[in-house]
């Protein structure tokens, strides 16, 4: 960490940042640093959180193929995995509702 000395703070700038410091409990430092964060954490790179990078990575036969196990082998419930629930919990979902859309 970097450490920085700032000079020519206007006053009514100083004097908030003070204020702010004292309402909160925090020091001035602690502040001053927050303060800076806030302001210019956009312009530091952050990773991605989402999933982006991977959409349309697939080509039509592997998600054909893909669908294919998920409808095959995910709609398999193990109720010895899902001890407690009743038997009717496991009974196939109705063909005349429609299926839940996530």
């Amino acid at each position: 960490m970097k450490t920085m000395t700032i000079r020519n703070i206007p006053d009514e700038v100083a004097s908030a940042l003070a204020d702010h410091a004292r309402e909160t409990g925090r020091s001035m430092n602690a502040t001053a640093v927050s303060a800076l964060t806030m302001a210019f954490a956009p312009a530091v790179s952050k990773p991605k959180r989402d999933l982006s990078e991977f959409a349309g990575i697939m080509t039509p036969e592997e998600a054909a193929d893909f669908e294919r196990i998920i409808e095959e082998d995910c709609e398999r419930i193990d109720p010895g995995e899902w001890p407690g629930l009743p038997p009717s919990a496991f009974a196939p979902w109705p063909s005349r509702l429609p299926r839940p859309v996530p």
